[in-house]
């Protein structure tokens, strides 16, 4: 432990000697007091060196007169809080080098003085702390535990499905002598599934950890906040594999639609329900819709996926404080479905692209995503002898327009053949 001179460490001692994470003490006046050793080590200072200086300093010089602000208003009403890590925070070590860092912040007085706290840690090195977080989830509560055994039975079903999907390509690279083609898709396949595991893992390990600290009942909006994260983490781990799934399910021989009526209304309501939580702050989605008395005749889960996908992908890709829009228009015997949003829009160039495998646009590098959504639902619209077009522009949002045939004669005399 770094213990800097004339500064009592009394009350951290116990964190500064195991926590593998950045501890920095700072005063009122926005002065270092005391650094641990594995602070000292990421920005490259000396205990001497640091004490005494402007937190300020240990980040890039674009950002300082903005944090002097935040931190004049943290200190009239401070609270103990994570730094959501889509900021893209930014340290600048002591030669200047800059690298991206995880923030948490807290308080507390000590003799009528009020001290700030921040829990520093490298966002290049997640999987050390990833690791010492899964240590401390043993501490959570049930209903967190609940959740963590959702989740690793999640895992576990995509494993198998990852093995059984292995053993496909294995037959359809013999049989179809594309032995070099298909093992760059089966790569590609796996590295993907990695990584949209990895992420919200990682979210949901921070989150139990934190959900752990927050044990006073003023702090339910925090436990709350960390909540609703977790859930929308295991939304989108439900997301990736349904999107294997169903990639899997295409692939088969005797894949095709499975007919049933159904209403639709029933079907939105679900969905619409099921979203509520993914939704940013500000965000709603308003469905509108002329009579629909009559049942849909269409695949139920095809149908189901479908709407679902494009809704989400409306919410995700648009910003807090704006609406999602889905109306569904039945004249006679055909089913018209509009989804639009005010987000993000795609880039003409990417049109072209938009329903290929494994495909993402070029401005949306920033969220998670498999590029296999938009390639199923237009397999799903193709399968159900329906029509899917897109009309969109960069930074003003997105429509998809979908038409079925809602007949039942159309669909049995098409699939009949």
């Amino acid at each position: 432990m770094t213990v800097l001179p004339a500064f009592n460490t009394k009350n951290f001692a116990t964190l500064f000697e195991n926590v593998p994470l950045g501890v920095l003490v700072v005063n009122e006046d926005g002065l270092i007091e005391a650094a641990n050793k594995y602070l000292l080590k990421e920005f490259g200072y000396k205990a001497r060196e640091i004490q005494g200086m402007e937190v300020e300093l240990l980040m890039p010089a674009e950002y300082r007169e903005k944090h002097k602000l935040y931190r004049a208003e943290f200190s009239n009403a401070p609270v103990s809080m994570a730094i959501d890590p889509e900021r893209n925070l930014k340290g600048i070590k002591k030669d200047g080098t800059e690298f991206p860092i995880e923030m948490s912040l807290g308080h507390y007085v000590d003799g009528g003085v009020t001290y700030f706290t921040a829990f520093v840690n490298d966002a290049l090195r997640k999987n050390e702390a990833e690791e010492t977080i899964n240590k401390l989830k043993a501490d959570l509560d049930q209903r967190v535990k609940e959740t963590t055994r959702s989740l690793h039975a999640t895992v576990e079903q995509l494993s198998r499905q990852i093995r059984e999907n292995e053993r496909k390509d294995a037959e359809l690279m013999k049989a179809l002598e594309k032995e070099k083609e298909l093992n760059q898709l089966k790569s590609r396949f796996v590295s993907i599934a990695s990584h949209e595991f990895r992420t919200p893992l990682s979210g949901i390990l921070a989150s139990t950890y934190l959900l752990s600290k927050y044990t006073k009942e003023e702090q339910q909006i925090l436990r709350d906040k960390h909540i609703k994260r977790i859930l929308s983490s295991v939304n989108l781990l439900n997301e990736v594999l349904g999107d294997f799934l169903s990639i899997d399910k295409m692939e088969q021989e005797n894949f095709k639609p499975n007919l049933t009526s159904f209403k639709i209304d029933d079907m939105v309501d679900e969905i619409i329900q099921s979203l509520q939580y993914i939704l940013k702050d500000g965000q709603n989605i308003i469905y509108t819709h002329n009579e629909l008395d009559d049942s849909a005749y269409l695949d139920h889960s095809m149908f189901k996926h479908i709407l679902t996908n494009l809704l989400s992908n409306a919410v995700k890709y648009s910003p807090a404080c704006n609406e999602v829009n889905l109306d569904i228009q039945l004249v006679g015997e055909t089913l018209t479905i509009r989804v639009s949003d005010h987000g993000i829009g795609i880039p003409e160039k990417d049109l072209e692209h938009l329903y290929q495998r494994f495909y993402r646009c070029s401005n949306s590098t920033q969220f998670q995503g498999t590029g296999l959504g938009l390639n199923i639902v237009k397999k799903y619209v193709d399968a159900l002898d329906g029509t899917i077009a897109c009309i969109s522009e960069e930074n003003k949002g997105t429509e998809f327009i979908i038409t079925f045939k809602n007949q039942r004669d159309h669909y049995e005399n098409h699939f009949s053949g």
